[in-house]
């Protein structure tokens, strides 16, 4: 529920409005459905917390370099970009292709960076993470759970970057 909802929103609604105008919004909706999620399955955070914790570290570094792109590039270059890099993650997960990552602590932080910056320029995160967590045999409650802390960590980081940028405008 958490993570489908921008994978289907947000490259149709790409189509209509600038993600300047989408992003705002759909990091609210996000953080309520995310909060809902890991409220449901919160007897799976201690299961997965140390798994996912370098991952919230990274996302730090992800949202601020996500937000400085975001000041920088041009709308129609973040479109082509969404759909370029998340069509293939969408159609490895659809086709249910799982090769687990030996070294998931080696690149938990990398990959932070990476889906911290992807979520703060297009609101979309869940494709990679889905198949990062199903290619790790995370368990269905487990699942949920680790995409429920990283939608709120995200929702959070991000929304509190909004905050700043809606102070400065005014």
């Amino acid at each position: 529920m958490g993570y489908g909802f921008s994978s289907i929103t947000v490259p149709v609604a790409l189509l209509f409005y600038t993600n300047r105008i989408l992003n705002p919004a759909l990091v609210l909706v996000e953080l309520v459905i995310n909060g809902y999620v890991l409220f449901i399955n919160r007897k799976s955070i201690p299961n997965i917390w140390w798994r996912v914790a370098p991952i919230l570290i990274g996302l730090v570094v992800g949202v601020a370099i996500g937000s400085y792109i975001l000041s920088l590039v041009d709308p129609a270059w973040v479109k082509f970009v969404t759909y370029f890099m998340l069509l293939p993650l969408i159609l490895l997960q659809a086709a249910g292709i799982r090769k687990p990552i030996q070294a998931e602590k080696t690149i938990a932080i990398p990959f932070g960076v990476a889906i911290g910056t992807l979520y703060s320029v297009t609101t979309i995160s869940g494709p990679p993470l889905a198949l990062l967590f199903n290619n790790q045999g995370y368990a269905k409650q487990d699942f949920r759970a680790a995409l429920g802390v990283i939608g709120v960590g995200e929702g959070g980081l991000d929304g509190h970057r909004l905050l700043f940028y809606w102070a400065l405008q005014l």
